[in-house]
């Protein structure tokens, strides 16, 4: 035979079968075949089939009768020492993974496109579940549901309703949008504007015009410009923060607008323009406890 080169061998590994340890522990525990099928919920035939079978699979003797008492041979006591530990650590797994969506000691990840729409109703469910821990990161518009979709959030709050049929969203509401103008700007003493009257305006744009999912209005009618009066930014955070120092016009919803003191509102004279928010989810989870009781909290607050 050469060494370099030695011949592979495989082996078959028995596998106990689960079943028939539960029936032998079930046993053990409650010191008799009939309290243990009670115990499992079982009939007393099934039990005493389920150990004769563990027995015969290892050719080894586990209980012993004296009587009507039931007593472990040296081999069964030997096996309910591990399967003492088998099952508690099943026990113990079951506890863990229970707890991690519970109220108690529950984790909610939500991601969204703006802290300002967003916040608040993080507060909200935080103040009347102050035991769950969160999480939150504002990301890009296009990159919200990716993170829902692979599992990195539970929660995304965005401003269009989801696109994968996978995802369930809920709308909340909408919220007006004006053109935002920092109050040093020469524009900023107007009360309303038509959009057509910005051409000639440095635009911010809080998002990746070639990553974004589609440009509604009314940025699809003030994106039709020269690319260098164009200033992309990489949300909607920066964005409002160019604004504020005067770096050139965007559009804002009104809340947002109040929010910053430095930035002025100017109503849009074409038509209503307005922003919606969603809660967004997977559909598969909306049920699950802590994703259901985040929802029923924010729908509670937002029709009082």
């Amino acid at each position: 035979m050469n060494a370099e080169h030695p011949i592979e061998t495989q082996t078959s590994i028995a596998m106990m079968n689960h079943a028939q340890l539960k029936a032998f522990h079930a046993v053990a525990k409650t010191g008799g075949f009939s309290t243990a099928a009670k115990f499992l919920g079982l009939t007393q035939p099934a039990i005493t089939l389920q150990v004769r079978a563990l027995e015969k699979s290892y050719n080894t003797k586990l209980f012993k009768r004296r009587g009507r008492k039931t007593e472990m041979t040296p081999s069964g006591k030997i096996l309910f020492n591990l399967s003492k530990r088998i099952f508690g650590l099943e026990e113990e797994a079951h506890t863990i993974l229970s707890s991690l969506n519970s109220i108690e000691n529950g984790q909610l990840s939500i991601v969204a496109t703006s802290s300002i729409f967003s916040l608040p109703l993080i507060s909200v469910f935080q103040r009347k579940h102050p035991n769950v821990h969160l999480s939150f990161a504002t990301l890009q518009g296009h990159q919200i549901e990716p993170e829902v979709l692979k599992y990195r959030a539970e929660i995304a709050i965005q401003h269009t309703p989801p696109e994968d049929n996978r995802l369930f969203g809920l709308k909340l509401g909408e919220t007006p949008l004006k053109v935002a103008v920092s109050k040093e700007h020469p524009l900023s003493k107007k009360k309303t504007i038509s959009l057509k009257d910005l051409t000639d305006q440095m635009l911010i744009v809080p998002f990746d015009l070639d990553m974004s999912r589609n440009i509604r209005k009314p940025w699809s009618t003030l994106v039709k410009r020269n690319d260098n009066l164009i200033l992309t930014l990489q949300n909607k955070e920066i964005g409002r923060e160019a604004v504020a120092n005067n770096l050139g016009i965007s559009v804002l919803s009104e809340k947002e607008i109040l929010w910053d003191e430095r930035i002025q509102g100017i109503e849009i004279e074409d038509t209503v323009y307005s922003e919606a928010t969603y809660i967004v989810c997977l559909a598969e989870e909306r049920k699950s406890p802590l994703v259901a009781l985040f929802f029923e909290s924010i729908t509670k607050t937002n029709n009082q």
